[in-house]
């Protein structure tokens, strides 16, 4: 009974579930986000999420958010300030083996850089590939089995939760704003429409153990995701743990584009919180005479633009760009990988879609992808 969740409020304002969420939470009262979705043939509204709370809290809740119409005109509530100059971190789980252990990397990453993190649970339509069938039995069928799968999930998602609570210390709970989200429908699509919604900084996904291939999200996966995506997605490897040092060594691959200084800035943004150095590295696989001039040009910018921060741009040579880039962190200790997703670019071809799937399950150092 503990575990079951029931309904307190639709919301259409995405500062207003903030607001409420903020002050049940002032109250002990723990918050999730889904979208019910149950009925046969219901389009999804972006636009609404349910607020829910377990059951041995609504009646608490109920207090609660009566006390909030009272003391508040919600009509007029504006979006909490203690969230304006917040980060975004969305991570996409599918409450598998070790998802524990890429959820407490995002929770140090946020507490390190000043986000919020949102955890979205992402569960399977049963019937997503039965929709062709309209005869009363099988759609009245189709609805036990969706409204199971829904009461399935939300028990899963808060035993989650417990769970969670109980591996990660109290005082990082008490430094980051967690927010838990479920929504049922295709992994890769449903992220992207999250995305839409939510506006991420980043979007955090954890790669598979070559142990557990029921860990994590498969690289496969990863790579659509990576393909649809308008917001930046970093990958970590499920081996790697969060390096709670101050100082990074980051690898930005560069192929001479003038978007690479758009996404230099956005990582710069992500990164202002770390000391760290900057490799602008392009690997040069034919020794070309002109890659040496464009090389020089960059530094002589980066010295002007970004003479407080520790940046250098080099050429790095190899036989091919993945290996280039396993030599380079290896050589240069480096702590994570970052580069620009231009879909017309030469550079980026040579990844897509094995060659960046290969990249993407790498066990070395997680990859921060900017799209363009």
């Amino acid at each position: 009974m503990e575990n079951q969740l029931v309904t307190i409020l639709r919301i259409t304002k995405p500062q207003l579930g903030s607001f409420v969420k903020n002050k049940f939470e002032a109250n002990g009262i723990e918050c999730f986000f889904t979208n019910e979705g149950l009925i046969l043939g219901d389009e999804y509204n972006p636009d609404e999420v349910i607020l829910k709370v377990r059951v041995n809290q609504s009646e608490e809740a109920i207090k609660a958010l009566l006390q909030i119409h009272k003391d508040y005109d919600l009509d007029k509530i504006q979006e909490d300030i203690s969230f304006v100059n917040l980060k975004k971190i969305l991570v996409p789980v599918k409450l598998i083996d070790n998802c524990i252990d890429i959820c407490k990397y995002a929770m140090l990453l946020a507490k390190k850089i000043n986000a919020e993190v949102k955890l979205l649970y992402v569960y399977p339509d049963p019937n997503i590939d039965q929709f062709g069938k309209h005869t009363a039995s099988w759609e009245r069928h189709a609805e036990i089995v969706s409204q199971e799968a829904h009461t399935n999930a939300q028990l899963r998602l808060v035993e989650f939760s417990d769970e969670f609570k109980n591996q990660i210390p109290k005082t990082l709970f008490e430094s980051v704003k967690l927010h838990y989200r479920m929504l049922k429908g295709t992994f890769v699509n449903v992220i992207a429409d999250a995305s839409l919604r939510y506006n991420p900084d980043i979007i955090l996904m954890g790669t598979r153990s070559k142990l557990n291939k029921n860990s994590n999200v498969p690289e496969k996966t990863i790579v659509k995701v990576i393909e649809q995506s308008n917001y930046p997605v970093l990958i970590v490897p499920d081996s790697v743990a969060f390096r709670e040092e101050n100082k990074i060594n980051v690898m930005y691959a560069s192929d001479f584009y003038e978007e690479d200084n758009s996404s230099l800035n956005k990582l710069l943004n992500i990164l202002q919180s770390f000391e760290k150095e900057i490799h602008c590295v392009h690997i040069d696989l034919n020794d070309d005479p002109h890659h040496q001039k464009k090389v020089t040009e960059l530094n002589k910018m980066l010295a002007k633009e970004y003479s407080d921060l520790n940046i250098q741009c080099e050429l790095f040579e190899s036989v091919n760009i993945l290996q280039g880039f396993y030599d380079f962190v290896e050589k240069n200790n480096i702590d994570i990988i970052s580069f620009s997703k231009m879909k017309r670019s030469a550079f980026y071809k040579m990844f897509h879609p094995s060659f960046q799937e290969e990249l993407v399950s790498s066990k070395k150092v997680p990859i921060l992808i900017f799209p363009v």
